[in-house]
């Protein structure tokens, strides 16, 4: 989908507006109208409408319309249907000349329907909550950048949607207990599910509140071709901070969704805070951008300290103080100029919650920022992973069965350090070069004869695969091999082709007859099947292929 539109600074203000009142009570009525509202001023349309889906009677509810009062039609029904059935946008610049285009609304009200935005509103567990339609476009019809802008207000929609539902259930049953169960769901709902895959960085996380619902939030997602960094933390515990942060963290995500920048964001979220919390309530957080190609780290922390850079080359470690007062304390009228670093081979980031450096033992003793790098340079070597599981386990040792006093949030950001990339011919007569490279590298970094055995198939199939369907480059193939926590990792890097993902690749019924099997294929799906993860990355650029493969050494069956 293409980029949006450049916002107005009043348009990014009605959009972050939306999102700032998600976490706070409302109507549902007046919350989609507000929507529906800011659709019509940031796409320049004439009306909007939400379709609220009914699922046990089949139907969608016209529940919010400009001018329009609510109606009920079956789900298959005209283009709402249709978009309920497909959950994909429907961009239709002539209404009437599409048969699926159900003329009885304007019919009804008197108005006439040029052009139409429609977009499925499915929540976070992809369940269909609703639709949206934006109609109208003032001059002329919607186009690729009005997609993707009322994409991210539909995703508004949804949220309002879904918590609705949610805050319906708790009326039921034990009202406090279900509210701070549902806090949690929603509050843990809004964390990343796993870590984004950035070429040459290896990144882990942890989150432990205190109780059920934490003051804490991370977030770690792609943005374009960056990587958005986020860690805050909310004075207090309970309810209220897990709305504080988790509005915060649903801001930051819009705005950079929406093409703002750092400075941007960190102020226009800032401010939108500063006019919604109470006076005693503040977010401390660092918000930071990654360009994993210059590996170049620009952040702002409003009082979130202290960050951390372990300096692998100088196996020391770096401390930068807050750049500026907390989120929401007060508004910002220009931001100061972001931390740039750059993040060199083996050098890690630390991101973590006051939790951790002031969890204090049975005596009183603070864990502190000492114990913290030295559970970090104990271990520089391994993964981001195993980094901060030391770092966990040392707390957890240290605090000597003392209680949680507060919320452990953790980001470790780790670049990977240098892989030896080795050129190949691109020539199937180069394939013994390889072999004898993988055993040079194995014996150097202790990988046993059986993994190497998968190694040695899934580089030879990978190289076969870039030699024959590469042939109209003549650069060279590099290879490198790595071990990073037990695993073998295998990189191969194809320069000046055309993209090909080998999970792409259908799989192979390996039951069938070998006469009754389609030719090709059947390495790539063994290599799926024996690899545990396959990670494809493609830079049109440069015409770039680079497959990683992660193996885990094979466990012998039960009883063997």
């Amino acid at each position: 989908m293409a980029a949006a539109h450049p916002l107005s600074a009043q348009d990014l203000q009605a959009i972050l507006d939306v999102t700032k009142a998600l976490a706070a009570p409302f109507d549902l009525t007046a919350m989609l109208s507000a929507v529906v509202a800011a659709a019509k001023q940031v796409l320049r349309a004439e009306r909007g409408s939400v379709w609220l889906y009914d699922e046990p009677k089949g139907e969608l509810v016209l529940e919010v319309a400009t001018g329009i009062a609510p109606v009920r039609v079956p789900w298959q029904s005209g283009l709402v249907g249709a978009c309920a059935r497909s959950r994909t946008i429907i961009n239709v610049p002539d209404c009437y000349a599409d048969a699926r285009f159900d003329s009885r609304v304007d019919k009804a009200s008197g108005y006439r329907t040029r052009c139409m935005l429609t977009l499925p509103l499915v929540d976070h567990r992809d369940v269909l909550v609703g639709v949206m339609q934006v109609l109208n476009k003032e001059g002329g019809v919607f186009d690729d950048g009005d997609e993707a802008l009322a994409t991210a207000l539909a995703a508004q929609c949804a949220v309002a949607l879904s918590r609705v539902r949610m805050t319906d259930a708790l009326l039921e049953g034990e009202r406090m207990r279900q509210s701070l169960e549902m806090a949690r769901v929603v509050q843990m709902s809004t964390l990343p599910a796993a870590m984004p895959e950035v070429v040459d960085y290896d990144i882990a996380s942890s989150f432990q509140p205190a109780e059920l619902t934490g003051g804490d939030t991370f977030d770690v997602a792609k943005v374009g071709e960056h990587l958005l960094l986020v860690l805050g933390d909310a004075t207090g515990h309970g309810i209220a901070p897990a709305l504080s942060v988790t509005q915060m963290q649903a801001m930051l995500r819009m705005a950079f969704r929406l093409g703002a920048d750092l400075d941007t964001a960190f102020r226009e979220v800032n401010n939108r805070m500063a006019e919604t919390l109470a006076d005693d309530r503040f977010v401390t957080a660092f918000i930071g951008v990654l360009d994993p190609a210059s590996h170049t780290l620009r952040f702002h922390s409003g009082g979130q300290g202290p960050i951390l850079r372990y300096r692998a080359a100088e196996r020391s470690f770096d401390r930068f103080k807050p750049t500026s007062f907390p989120l929401g304390a007060m508004p910002l009228a220009k931001a100061r100029a972001p931390v740039v670093l750059e993040m060199a081979p083996g050098d890690v980031l630390v991101l973590v919650s006051d939790g951790i450096l002031e969890q204090e033992n049975g005596r009183g003793e603070a864990f502190g920022e000492a114990r913290l790098c030295e559970a970090i340079s104990a271990h520089p070597d391994r993964s981001a992973a195993d980094i901060l599981g030391e770092v966990l386990a040392a707390l957890t040792a240290f605090a000597e069965g003392a209680p949680q006093a507060d919320d452990i949030t953790a980001v470790l950001l780790k670049r990977r350090a240098g892989m030896r990339l080795t050129s190949f011919t691109r020539q199937i007569d180069a394939l013994p070069a390889l072999v004898a490279f993988t055993a040079e590298a194995a014996g150097r970094l202790g990988i046993g004869a059986d993994l190497l055995g998968i190694v040695d198939f899934v580089v030879e199939e990978l190289f076969t695969n870039m030699v024959k369907y590469g042939r109209g480059s003549s650069a060279p193939i590099l290879l490198a091999v790595d071990s990073q926590g037990g695993q073998a990792v295998v990189t191969l890097v194809d320069r000046d082709v055309a993209p090909f993902d080998p999970n792409d690749a259908p799989d192979v019924d390996v039951g069938q007859p070998i006469e009754a099997r389609a030719p090709g294929g059947l390495g790539l799906h063994l290599i799926r099947k024996l690899a545990d993860r396959v990670q494809y990355d493609y830079v049109p650029e440069r015409r770039e292929s680079r497959v990683t493969v992660w193996i885990s050494p094979r466990r012998p069956a039960a009883g063997g």
